[in-house]
């Protein structure tokens, strides 16, 4: 329930009930009685506290049904051309710790949620949002779908579900198992990585950007290092963004 996991991440950080709340801008009663499952928090009481607790609101009201699997992480793993080792080195988390999340036999707090985030170049929502699954999956099928003329029915039978199934997935009314995802991702000549990956809107993307590296992306040299790479197999893919994480981590020395 809302109120435990708002209590739950609280106690996690070391905050007293007073203290979240200074932190939130609300009153220790009006918290106190959220915590309890007394009262819904408004919606900006609920972003105020998600922000006192650095957590996205999402992971504060998900539902039994949104919520990480270790299915979800082994699917965006490979999506990404990692092997379970290599996600460990780059998350710096343990890989018994990787292994565990996998197996469902551990769930990551938000703050190895993170790490496995940033490693992946995904958000945390990508874990954990249904919805963002739902938007993004039945809308990219059918583009792609239509992009190599094949019919919903022709798809269906291959893959074999309904054509029914197909358009209540098309449309956004259902999700698809994660069985029928991967028959369709090799029906069509994909990895689940194009279905799984998050997008952002463009202007948000850019409007995160800081000045320097908007500069940079303008550079004729640098767009024509996107437009090499956009050809790249799996494996060249994993060894620029290995030698990126990398670069990351030991700027200062290479600098």
């Amino acid at each position: 329930m809302l109120g435990n996991r708002i209590r739950a991440f609280r106690r996690e950080r070391g905050l007293t009930l007073g203290q979240l709340a200074e932190k939130a801008g609300i009153s220790a009663s009006y918290l106190s009685t959220i915590e309890r499952s007394l009262k819904k928090p408004s919606i900006p009481s609920l972003k105020q506290i998600s922000e006192a607790l650095h957590v996205s609101p999402a992971l504060l009201v998900q539902s039994e049904d949104e919520k990480f699997t270790g299915e979800k992480l082994r699917l965006l793993r490979e999506g990404r051309g990692l092997t379970r080792e290599e996600l460990a080195e780059i998350s710096d988390l343990p890989l018994s710790q990787i292994e565990k999340f996998e197996n469902d036999e551990a769930v990551p707090d938000y703050e190895q949620l993170d790490l496995l985030a940033e490693a992946l170049n995904l958000t945390i929502g990508c874990f954990v949002e249904e919805s963002y699954y739902k938007s993004n999956i039945g809308t990219r099928l059918k583009q792609l779908r239509e992009s190599q003329g094949i019919s919903a029915t022709s798809l269906a039978a291959k893959a074999g579900v309904s054509p029914g199934l197909i358009s209540q997935i098309e449309g956004n009314y259902t999700i698809p198992s994660l069985d029928t995802l991967e028959k369709i991702s090799e029906i069509m000549g994909i990895t689940l990585h194009y279905f799984l990956l998050e997008s952002k809107d463009v202007e948000d993307l850019l409007s995160s950007l800081g000045p320097d590296l908007l500069e940079l992306l303008a550079d004729h040299k640098v767009q024509a290092v996107l437009h090499s790479i956009k050809d790249f197999d799996s494996a060249e893919l994993r060894y620029v963004l290995n030698y990126l994480q990398f670069f990351k981590r030991n700027r200062k020395i290479l600098s």
